[in-house]
């Protein structure tokens, strides 16, 4: 979701449309595939208060041009190019986007310019739109729609000149929007000279970027990233995502063009309220603190802004010292946009210094420090609770994770009851060792928090299961009890009888304690006791005396459990062969 004053409701969407993409690698469930329905209703949605901005802020210009065309047509003019080459743009994505629904049901001809008139209408404020991804019967298509916009090779997307319809043609045009609203410049009624702002032209190449991906550890075209075996349930709300970013880089064009109408009448172009919050992360009890204040910004006016990216020692109070910096890309609300990458840093809380650099009302560039609220640096988690599989096992070490989002590791104690233990780990996750104790079947683990006030608050306990581990399998020669025959040439091979753990992902060993080999030879059985896991010298002549036909019984299979229980196994039957 790059580039652009993204809305927090935006934002929202955009981290939706990103999880929703990672499950579809897990599982096209059908909740997944209803949250993209609602990620497109929501972006669609989006694309409706976009529209308003836009309408308004080309009618505060006409408004002005009314009153005075000489010195506001230049802008006018402008204006409406700008608006016209917009509407194009969305109108074409809105009818790739009906193309790709009809495909994707088994309604598109190509010969049949109509084919997909059905899946695209207007709505109740008259805007272009495709009927609801709700509706669409085949949410989880994927290969018409992939030979649609891709074809059959990923490296090599498919693309005619005289075809519009595919991947490869949408990045083009998206590509040569973004090339001509950054080439929009203008002289005014005084003949001066207008140009975009570098600021929005960085916004630009930052929103209409097509790079390679890395999928795999491979690196993939955009086009085979986005539209390659993706469902159409996906790929809507990307689509929808395009024309908010045409909608967004159209509202930033105009609204430089009104500001420009303007620049040398007003100090400021716009007060906006902001609200600064210590923390993003509140946990419930505690309470959300913040600064609120009104600002004032100058759209042509940008400020320089310069970030130290090494942690604040919270006592230098001198101005920071720019020179060698690089400033901070400055949005078109005026706001510069702060990245602080966090790879390599501690973990744990920090502040970072920083300076304004504006020019005042005499012309002179007046300097203003400043110091960012207090962030926690924390490592990414995914917090799943399976509740079926809440289950720690005796007699192995269950590894676990342990984390509350916004509070460090540092200032978070976690207990366990019912005479279990836990430990932490050097890389700080924590392992739990259950009590040898069977009657004892539940564990809860609780977690105290200390909140950014000092105080400290106990979550809700996380209740397990304690299960003892589940019995192996017998092994000898390969084989195992649902196997039926074994050949001469196997038998001879005198291999000890083995235990493991088949389907259990813990690393556990277990060890054949005894057995007893029983042979069926001309109507009479032979029992030969071992008292470990090795065929004895008795056992190895009898085996050599088997012929074809012959069965093996290995019975009273005795094995050694890791949590000091021992376990009878179930007997294995094997027949001659050959």
């Amino acid at each position: 979701m790059a580039g652009g004053k993204e809305t927090p409701r935006q934002k929202m969407i955009g981290m939706m449309y990103l999880v929703l993409t990672a499950l579809l690698a897990l599982n096209i469930s059908k909740e997944v595939l209803n949250g993209f329905v609602k990620v497109e209703n929501s972006l669609q949605d989006t694309q409706h208060t976009l529209k308003g901005k836009v309408s308004e802020t080309l009618t505060t210009l006409e408004v002005k041009y009314a009153q005075n065309k000489e010195k506001v047509g230049p802008f006018m003019d402008k204006a409406r190019e700008v608006r016209g080459r917009s509407d194009n743009l969305v109108n074409y994505i809105t009818q790739l986007k009906g193309r790709c629904m009809a495909t994707s049901e088994g309604k598109y001809d190509e010969e049949l310019a109509n084919d997909f008139a059905n899946f695209i209408g207007k709505d109740e404020t008259g805007m272009d739109t495709t009927i609801s991804l709700a509706v669409i019967e085949k949410k989880d298509e994927y290969q018409e729609l992939t030979a649609f916009m891709v074809g059959s090779e990923p490296q090599n997307p498919k693309y005619d000149e005289n075809d519009p319809w595919g991947a490869t043609a949408l990045r083009k045009n998206l590509e040569a929007y973004r090339d001509y609203l950054k080439g929009v410049k203008l002289v005014d009624s005084q003949g001066t000279p207008r140009e975009l702002p570098e600021y929005i032209k960085v916004q630009l190449d930052e929103r209409f970027t097509f790079e390679n991906e890395i999928e795999d550890g491979k690196e993939v075209l955009w086009e085979a990233a986005n539209f390659y075996d993706v469902p159409l349930a996906a790929v809507m709300p990307l689509m929808s995502k395009m024309i908010v970013d045409v909608q967004d880089a159209q509202e930033d064009v105009l609204s430089w063009l009104l500001g420009g109408i303007e620049a040398k009448s007003y100090k400021f172009t716009d007060l906006k309220p902001l609200v600064v919050p210590e923390s993003n992360y509140i946990l419930r009890g505690d309470s959300f603190r913040a600064d609120v204040l009104l600002a004032a910004y100058d759209a042509t006016n940008a400020p320089e802004i310069y970030i130290d990216g090494t942690k604040w020692d919270g006592r230098d109070s001198s101005l920071l010292a720019y020179e060698g910096l690089e400033g901070l890309t400055i949005g078109s609300d005026g706001m510069g946009k702060l990245r602080i990458p966090t790879r390599g840093m501690n973990l744990g809380e920090m502040n970072f210094k920083g300076l304004i650099r504006f020019q005042g009302p005499d012309g002179n560039i007046e300097p203003y420090s400043f110091y960012t609220p207090t962030i926690t640096v924390a490592e990414p988690a995914l917090v799943v609770s399976p509740t079926k599989m809440n289950v720690f096992y005796r007699g192995v070490p269950n590894p676990v994770e342990v984390s509350v989002p916004g509070v460090p590791q540092d200032k978070i104690d976690v207990r366990i009851d019912g005479g279990h233990k836990i430990s932490k780990q050097p890389d700080g996750s924590y392992v739990v060792e259950p009590s040898s104790n069977s009657s004892v079947r539940e564990a809860n683990i609780t977690v105290s928090a200390e909140l950014p006030d000092g105080s400290k608050k106990t979550l809700p306990a996380k209740n397990f299961r304690v299960k003892r581990i589940p019995d192996p399998v017998a092994f000898w020669t390969g084989k195992k009890p649902t196997d039926k025959g074994i050949t001469k040439a196997e038998v001879l091979s005198f291999a000890p009888v083995a235990a493991r753990m088949e389907g259990f992902d813990f690393d556990v060993q277990v060890r054949v304690k005894s057995f007893t080999l029983k042979i069926s030879k001309d109507g009479a059985f032979s029992d030969l006791p071992s008292g470990n896991n090795r065929i004895t010298p008795d056992q190895q002549e009898a085996l050599k005396r088997v012929r074809r036909g012959n069965v093996i019984y290995l019975e009273d299979i005795l094995v050694s459990m890791p949590d000091g229980t021992e376990r009878d196994l179930p007997p294995m039957k094997l027949k001659i062969t050959g």
